[in-house]
């Protein structure tokens, strides 16, 4: 049986009062402010990043400068908050022109980490840069080689990851940044209870909204095909129209979003339209979509928090899957068009 909420709460303020006045290590000669790290207790992700750098010292909080502000733009990617995840470093106070920590002040301060890892016991822990790797995996080990690998530290998935200062010199491991923090976040997606879209109810409000997606062919013929969590049915990539974009802004948008590919739109396919009631927020919708078909021309297969499985599949075979008439009835006119021009 777990500690009550209380006593959590107890381990985790006491843990950062002792922080704040240690002097375990060299490093609280220079500090203005120690950095115990902040998050709910109960957060299923446990992000943990080097030393606190000028500006979290002057605040006394984790990653509140140009890194933090990387962080929070991988964070929103992957549909995640600072309020969803408890953020930490290996070493509590900054180190000296922000070189790295030094083996003896790592280990000065393990025990403050190790106790925060014990007491929130995250489902997942994400490690920012090598530095944090090895605290919590062992010093051999290499990022660039973890990345590709399935990891565990006790009773957590291991996720390892670029620290977000990384980012500011290479703008390239973004994306490899915000990737990461996705499959951290699939990883705690608990299973949804399944729901279902019904009939339009009389009595609930109407809501009018417009779409816009796409029929992703690839070069061999086939077509993407998503599969949804919450109502556990195939579709097509698709979302609503934000104020002040084309039909094909939202399409191309929608698609990248959904499932990590860019694309260019090729042919208006169709629209459709039609109504529902959806129970989660009690109101009917009367939606009209807009399908275009398009091919990828870059990125790769990255599902959006909220999809279970992509896959690509012939006309046969998403005729099968799909669990809606106009879906299919879109996905026959893509074929339509790519049979006349081929």
């Amino acid at each position: 049986m777990g500690l009550p909420e209380k006593t959590e709460r107890t381990i985790l303020d006491e843990t950062a009062a002792q922080v704040r006045v240690c002097t375990k290590c060299r490093l609280h000669e220079g500090r203005a402010h120690a950095v115990p790290g902040e998050g709910p207790i109960d957060a299923a992700i446990l992000l943990i990043g080097e030393a606190p750098g000028r500006d979290e010292d002057s605040a006394g909080r984790p990653f509140v400068g140009a890194a933090g502000r990387i962080l929070d733009k991988a964070l929103k990617t992957a549909k995640l908050s600072r309020g969803d995840v408890f953020i930490t470093n290996v070493v509590k106070c900054r180190p000296p022109s922000n070189r790295a920590p030094k083996v003896d002040e790592v280990a000065a301060c393990h025990a403050y980490l190790a106790t925060q890892i014990a007491t929130i016991r995250p489902k997942v822990i994400v490690t920012l840069g090598s530095t944090a790797l090895r605290a919590v995996a062992g010093p051999g080990i290499e990022l660039k080689e973890a990345r590709s690998k399935v990891l565990r530290f006790e009773d957590a998935v291991l996720v390892p990851t670029f620290h977000p200062a990384a980012v500011l010199y290479n703008r390239g491991l973004e994306a490899n940044l915000a990737d990461d923090l996705r499959k951290a976040a699939r990883r705690v997606r608990t299973k949804r209870r399944r729901i279902r879209s019904a009939p339009p109810r009389k009595g609930p409000p109407t809501k009018p909204t417009a779409s816009s997606g796409a029929v992703v062919v690839n070069p061999e013929g086939r077509i993407l095909l998503l599969r949804r969590a919450d109502e556990e049915i195939w579709g097509l990539p698709k979302g609503t129209v934000e104020e002040g974009e084309s039909l094909e802004a939202t399409a191309i948008r929608e698609v990248h979003e959904e499932c990590g590919f860019r694309v260019k739109l090729l042919h208006p396919l169709m629209h459709v339209q039609y109504s529902f009631y959806w129970p989660p927020e009690g109101v009917n919708y009367d939606k009209k979509v807009a399908y275009f078909l398009a091919e990828p021309v870059g990125g790769r297969l990255r599902l959006e928090v909220g999809f279970e499985e992509g896959r690509w599949v012939d006309r046969d075979e998403a005729l099968r899957l799909l669990h809606w008439q106009n879906d299919r009835a879109v996905v026959a006119k893509a074929f339509e068009i790519l049979d006349a021009s081929s």
